[in-house]
């Protein structure tokens, strides 16, 4: 491959400036991407950990922005600055993330207060107790172990740290049950 006077060959490694190394990946340059990749993996690393606070939230993030950067590689004529690029698009990331949990927290208090909250007349009884019923219905449809973690979560007030000791499974496993739980709680209710 011959840009401007340069010669680079597929297992040549020379230090590139990022706006070769743009150019590069441009064309498909898997090598570049992989340079592209050793260079701005632990910057974007700190940079996110310090926004969303969590180690394995950041490094799914950072990753997230390698994937975007791979599958969009043909579509980056108008980027000017790689460095500007890849940290705009963690940033955009991080917020996104920031933004679901958010919206996951208020939907959780929500749920935890419905399970919490006692009503005071009798139709909102009888509502509460329409709506205990629908959702337990659902908490059984879901898959064993995710009804578990589940349950142990929501109703049983265990941290996912508890759980992960309890069920011998990692916090990750356990947050990411609750999730695709609640994921599945949404579209039911949605539907109503």
């Amino acid at each position: 491959m011959r840009f401007g006077t340069d010669f680079i060959l597929e297992n040549e490694t020379v230090f590139r400036t990022d706006e070769k190394l743009l150019l590069l990946l441009q064309h498909d340059h898997k090598t570049a991407f992989d340079e592209i990749y050793q260079r701005y993996w632990e910057a974007l690393f700190a940079y996110v950990v310090r926004v969303v606070d969590d180690r394995d939230d950041a490094k799914d993030i950072v990753q997230e922005v390698f994937v975007s950067l791979w599958n969009r590689r043909f579509e980056l004529n108008d980027v000017r600055s790689l460095k500007a690029y890849l940290f705009s698009s963690a940033r955009y990331e991080g917020l996104s993330m920031i933004r679901k949990k958010s919206v996951r927290t208020k939907y959780l208090d929500s749920l935890a207060n419905f399970f919490s909250e006692g009503s005071d007349t009798l139709n909102e009884q009888m509502d509460a107790g329409e709506m205990s019923r629908l959702i337990d219905a659902e908490i059984n449809n879901l898959p064993a172990k995710m009804r578990e973690v589940f349950i142990l979560s929501r109703k049983n007030h265990l941290s996912y740290k508890s759980i992960s000791e309890k069920l011998e499974i990692s916090d990750k496993t356990v947050k990411k049950q609750i999730n695709n739980a609640l994921r599945q709680f949404r579209l039911k209710f949605s539907q109503w």
